[in-house]
C-alpha cells in the first residue's frame, strides 16, 4: 500500500481555492471577509474536497448509530431518495434550533455520524488527541444506547482535556515569551500558561477569570493573571498606547469586538461604515473611555535577562487618560486634533462602552478600583457570554454563529430589530447563541458544562459526508459537520500517539520537558533549530503575535509526512515500544496487524478494499521483506492517508 497521493493534490486543489475578497480599509477588524461569507466558503469546499477525495472512509463508516426514541421528532423530506423521509430527533435545544431551521428551509441534513466518525472527532476536539487502538475498539463494541454521552463525560474528565483548553487559553490569550511588544519572557510564559492549567483543572468559572485577567496584580510569575496586563505594553509609545491596547484586547477577548480597536486612532464613522455597524457608530471619545480603565494601571519590569526578567503590575491611587500626546504609534490625541464632547476636555473619564443589550454603560462606583470596575461591567454585559460561546462552537464546529468570531457586530444580534438597509442579521442561528449564552451564564460559566450540551446534540454529531447535493448556501445552517485540517500540535501528538513512541520536547525556564506538542507553553517552543520545531512551524503554528496560525495546506507539509525522521523513525520496528515492534513481537497475524495498525493510526477499522490491499502487501512480500517491514511500510502508508491529515 503506497501513501495516497491525494493528500498532495488536496494541498494543490485547497490552496488555489483559498482566495481572499478585497480588503477592507481597518485591517485588524476581520474587514476583508467582515460576515465570514469567504471564510464559510474554504470550509465548505475543503470538506467538500475531503469528502470526494477519501471514498475508502466513506465505504469505512460503518452504520450511523440510530438516535434515541424517546426525544421529540419531526418527519423531513430526505433528498438521499426521492419521495422518501426520515425523522430528526431533537437532543435538546441546540438541535431544535438548528434542525427546525433546516427543516423551515427544507435543508436535508447529513446523517448521524459513524462510531468511529464520532469518536476520532470527539476526542480529538475535547483532548487535542487521537483515541488509542483499545479505546476504539472498545467503543466500536459497546452496544449501550448512552454509550457516546458517557464517553463525553470521559473526556471532559481528563488530563488530556486540561492540556487541550489550557491550549486554547494560551491562544486566545496570545502567549509567548518574545514578541514585538508586549514580552512576557520565559518566566511570565510559564506562569501564564500555568495559571491556564490550574484555571481548566480546578473548573475555574470563565467570569472569575476575566475578572483576574482584567484586573490582575503583583509579580507576574506569582500573580500569573497580571501577564495579561504586561502583554499588551506598548515600549515605544506614550503609556496611552499600553491603554489603549488593553482596551483592545478586552473587546477581543472578552467580548469578540475587534471593531473597537479601529476607533483607537479615529472615530468609526467613514472607516467602519462598509464593515460594522456599531462600530461606525462609536467615536475615538467612547474608546478612550474604555481605555481610562486602565489609566491607573502601572507595570515595572525587574530583571535583566529572559532567564530572570519580570514585571510588577499594579493600580496608583490617582491618574487619568490625558490627552496630551503627539507621538506614539496613534494620531494626536489633543485637542488641535480632535474636538471632544464636550470640547475641550483635557482627560476622559473612564466609561464602559454602549450597545442594544447593554444600554447603560458603566463606570466605577465609589471605592471601586478602576480596572475591577471593567472586570465587573465586561462579565455583566450580555456581550460576554455570547462571545464566548461562540468561540466555543467554533472550536466543536469549525465555523462559527457569528464570523469572524471577534468581528461581533452588537447593532445586528436581534432578528427582533433588524438592521437597517441591505445589512443582515449576524448570527447564522441567533436564537441559538443566546441560548447557548443564557445557559452558559446560567450554570456559572462552567466550559466542562457547556461543551458537553454541544458535544452530546445530534448537530454536532452529524457526519462530514454528505450523501445528496451539496449547496454552498447549506453551509451557514450546519447541515453537515465541516472538516478541517489538524493543528500543527494535533498533527505532532496524533503521530507520536499512532506510534506509540513518545516525545520529550523541551521547555525554556526551568520547566519540565513535556509529552506532547499540546503541552507546550509557547508557539516557539521549541525552536526552529529542534526537528520537533521545524515539524510544528511547516504546519503554520504561528507566533501568538504578528503572524496568524494557519489551517493552510501546502506541498512542504505533505512532504514532511512522508519524509521526517519525527514520522518514519517511529514507525521502526526495532524501536522499542513502537506499535510495529509491539505487534511483531507479539506475532500478531497479518490480518490482526492490518486492524491494529488501522485502529491505531485512522481511528477506524478498514474498509473491505483497504483490508484487501493491506493484506496483500503481507502476501505478496518480497525478498528481504519480512512482516515487520512490510507493518512499516503500511503504518508508514496510512500516515499519510487523508484522514490522518483530517479532523472530520
Amino acid at each position: 500500500m503506497s501513501p495516497s497521493p491525494s493528500l498532495v493534490v488536496l494541498a494543490l486543489l485547497l490552496t488555489a481555492t483559498a482566495s481572499k475578497a478585497p480588503a477592507a480599509e481597518c485591517a485588524l477588524t476581520g474587514g476583508d471577509d467582515p460576515d465570514g461569507r469567504e471564510r464559510r466558503r474554504q470550509v465548505s469546499r475543503a470538506t467538500t474536497a475531503f469528502a470526494a477525495s477519501h471514498p475508502q472512509a466513506l465505504a469505512a463508516r460503518g452504520a450511523a448509530a440510530p438516535p434515541p426514541a424517546a426525544r421529540p421528532s419531526r418527519v423531513v423530506p430526505d433528498g438521499g431518495l426521492p419521495g422518501a423521509q426520515k425523522r430528526i430527533r431533537y437532543a435538546g435545544y441546540v438541535d431544535e434550533e438548528v434542525f427546525g431551521t433546516l427543516a423551515a428551509e427544507g435543508i436535508v441534513p447529513a446523517p448521524a455520524s459513524s462510531d468511529a466518525e464520532f469518536l476520532r472527532r470527539v476526542t480529538l476536539d475535547l483532548t487535542g488527541r487521537i483515541p488509542d487502538a483499545a479505546t476504539v475498539r472498545a467503543f466500536l463494541a459497546d452496544t449501550t444506547p448512552d454509550k457516546r454521552s458517557r464517553m463525553i463525560d470521559r473526556l471532559l474528565a481528563s488530563d488530556a482535556f486540561v492540556d487541550r483548553w489550557a491550549f486554547f487559553y494560551d491562544e486566545l490569550l496570545r502567549n509567548t515569551a518574545f514578541a514585538d511588544s508586549g514580552r512576557l519572557f520565559s518566566p511570565g510564559r510559564n506562569a501564564f500558561h500555568a495559571y491556564f492549567v490550574d484555571a481548566v483543572r480546578s473548573r475555574k468559572s470563565w467570569d472569575v477569570m476575566a475578572r483576574e485577567l482584567i484586573a490582575g496584580a503583583g509579580n507576574t510569575v506569582r500573580a500569573p493573571a497580571a501577564n495579561f496586563a504586561v502583554r499588551n505594553l506598548q515600549a515605544n509609545g506614550p503609556v496611552q498606547d499600553t491603554y489603549d491596547n488593553l482596551a483592545a484586547d478586552t473587546g477581543r477577548v472578552f467580548l469578540g469586538t475587534n471593531a473597537v480597536f479601529c476607533t483607537s486612532c479615529h472615530d468609526g464613522a467613514g472607516h467602519l461604515d462598509l464593515i460594522n455597524l456599531w462600530g461606525s457608530t462609536v467615536r475615538r471619545q467612547d474608546f478612550w473611555g474604555m481605555s481610562a480603565f486602565f489609566a491607573r494601571t502601572t507595570i515595572r519590569r525587574q530583571g535583566t535577562s529572559n532567564a530572570d526578567t519580570t514585571y510588577n503590575v499594579g493600580d496608583s491611587t490617582s491618574g487619568a487618560y490625558a490627552l496630551n500626546t503627539t507621538t506614539g504609534n496613534k494620531t494626536d490625541r489633543t485637542a488641535a486634533y480632535y474636538t471632544t464632547s464636550p470640547p475641550g476636555l483635557a482627560a476622559i473619564p473612564p466609561a464602559y462602552l454602549k450597545t442594544p443589550a447593554n444600554p447603560a454603560g458603566g463606570a466605577p462606583v465609589p471605592g471601586e478600583g478602576f480596572r475591577e470596575s471593567l472586570g465587573r461591567l465586561v462579565t455583566s454585559d450580555p456581550q460576554f457570554a455570547r462571545a464566548a460561546v461562540n468561540l466555543l462552537w467554533k472550536e466543536l464546529f469549525t465555523l462559527g454563529l457569528v464570523e469572524p468570531a471577534d468581528a461581533f457586530d452588537p447593532l445586528r444580534q436581534d432578528p427582533r430589530s433588524p438592521p437597517p438597509g441591505a445589512w443582515t442579521i449576524q448570527p447564522t442561528h441567533p436564537g441559538l447563541l443566546s441560548k447557548l449564552a443564557d445557559d452558559f451564564a446560567g450554570h456559572g460559566y462552567d466550559l466542562r458544562q457547556i461543551l458537553g450540551v454541544i458535544a452530546r446534540s445530534e448537530a454536532y454529531q452529524l457526519s462530514s459526508f454528505y450523501p445528496g447535493t451539496w449547496s454552498e448556501s447549506f453551509t451557514p445552517r450546519f447541515a453537515r459537520h465541516f472538516a478541517r485540517r489538524l493543528t500543527a500540535e494535533e498533527t505532532f501528538d496524533a503521530v507520536t500517539a499512532a506510534t506509540a513512541v513518545p516525545a520529550s520536547i523541551p521547555v525554556s525556564g526551568g520547566v519540565p520537558n513535556v509529552a506532547r506538542a499540546m503541552q507546550l507553553p509557547d508557539v516557539a517552543e521549541p525552536g526552529p533549530r529542534s526537528s520537533i520545531g521545524r515539524f510544528l512551524n511547516a504546519f503554520l503554528r504561528g507566533d501568538r503575535d504578528t503572524e496568524a496560525r494557519s489551517s493552510a495546506f501546502s506541498i512542504s507539509q505533505a512532504l514532511l509526512l512522508l519524509n521526517d525522521p519525527n514520522v518514519t523513525n517511529r514507525i521502526r520496528s526495532s524501536v522499542r515500544g513502537s506499535t510495529v515492534n509491539q505487534l511483531v513481537a507479539a506475532n500478531r497475524t497479518p490480518a490482526e496487524i492490518v486492524d491494529e495498525l488501522f485502529l491505531s493510526t485512522l481511528s477506524r477499522p478498514p474498509s473491505s478494499s483497504e483490508r484487501a490491499e493491506a493484506l496483500a502487501m503481507f502476501a505478496g512480500a518480497g525478498a528481504g521483506q519480512t512482516t515487520a517491514t512490510v507493518a512499516e511500510d503500511l503504518q508508514f502508508a496510512l500516515l499519510n492517508k487523508l484522514d490522518f491529515f483530517f479532523n472530520y
